[in-house]
């Protein structure tokens, strides 16, 4: 019997300390990002950014990006919720999140997932082709009020989309959009001049628009922003601000992944974003850098839903 109880206990004690040895490596493997857009977009190269310098924190193991589009990120937002839960399938999560169950059938909502970490905070921007006769955005809605004016999406039910339907609320605009898959076909719309503008995130902007080939007509934003002095706010024209539409984006797990494997990543993450290295890719592609945890970046989620809760629920149809 005592011999019993001996081998009885010496076994529980090495199942607890495997258990706990298994636990502690986390990851084993490689981590993939599910980019649920296609390649060339913000949430695309600053992933990218992150997988580059992240596989330096992860125990020697590889963060691999795997772009998924289709439905405005339904398709790759859906493989993520229903993956397994165990930290090696990570989703880059935008405010999409948020937007898409609202106005689409969804096997998720936002709450199917849990926040790891939010990046970057980028104010939007109205762009227009380089050769556009307007000149700020109170002269785009002006015209819209008088005929067509054509705005190109990366998605409906996007955070640009979202944008662009606030303003032509509160402006009482009559905007024409123009869907498509990604924000690269976005700027490939502006760029050869197929429609007359866009809502997209001042990172992606930038650099375009320094190389003259599209042109910023105005930020919502309280201020104008020091990368682009010479860009007017909305309200400079005579507009609303709307400075709550900046586009957060971050990364989550989904929602039952254990704490202990999303404190492992939130950890890590926290120490890419104050990597020197990811600092100066985010400084050169024009993408402001705002850090929130696992919780903080969870709370701010909430109050991004209870927002669009109350200005979503006109598109239950997709245009």
């Amino acid at each position: 019997m005592k011999k019993f109880l001996a081998t009885a206990v010496l076994g529980g004690v090495l199942a607890l300390g495997l258990g706990g040895a298994a636990k502690a490596e986390f990851p084993e493997k490689n981590v993939r990002i599910i980019v649920p857009f296609s390649p060339g977009g913000a949430v695309d190269f600053t992933s990218r950014l992150i997988a580059e310098v992240g596989s330096d924190y992860l125990g020697g193991q590889k963060i691999i990006v795997e772009n998924m589009p289709g439905g405005g990120a339904v398709v790759g937002q859906s493989y993520v919720a229903r993956a397994k839960p165990d930290g090696y399938t990570v989703l880059a999560y935008t405010s999409s999140v948020i937007n898409n169950p609202i106005v689409k059938k969804t096997p998720y909502t936002y709450k199917s997932f849990q926040t790891l970490a939010m990046y970057c905070l980028d104010p939007e921007v109205v762009i227009a082709p380089s050769d556009s006769a307007f000149a700020n955005v109170a002269d785009l809605v002006k015209a819209s009020k008088s005929g067509a004016v054509s705005i190109a999406t990366p998605g409906h039910s996007t955070s640009h989309h979202i944008a662009a339907l606030v303003l032509a609320k509160e402006a009482g605009a009559q905007f024409n959009y123009i869907h498509n898959e990604s924000a690269a076909m976005q700027f490939q719309q502006v760029m050869g001049g197929h429609v007359d503008a866009a809502f997209v995130s001042m990172g992606e902007a930038l650099s375009n628009a320094k190389d003259g080939r599209i042109k910023i007509l105005g930020v919502m934003s309280e201020e104008r922003v020091p990368a682009m002095p010479d860009v007017p706010t909305l309200a400079e024209v005579g507009l609303p601000a709307l400075d709550h539409m900046a586009t957060f984006r971050g990364l989550a797990v989904p929602a039952e992944t254990p704490r202990e494997v999303v404190d492992k990543l939130a950890a890590a993450l926290e120490k890419v974003v104050a990597d020197p290295r990811f600092v100066e890719g985010m400084n050169k592609g024009g993408y402001p850098i705002a850090y929130r945890g696992p919780d903080a970046f969870s709370t701010y989620v909430d109050k991004v839903a209870v927002v669009m809760e109350e200005i979503l629920p006109t598109l239950k149809k997709p245009e």
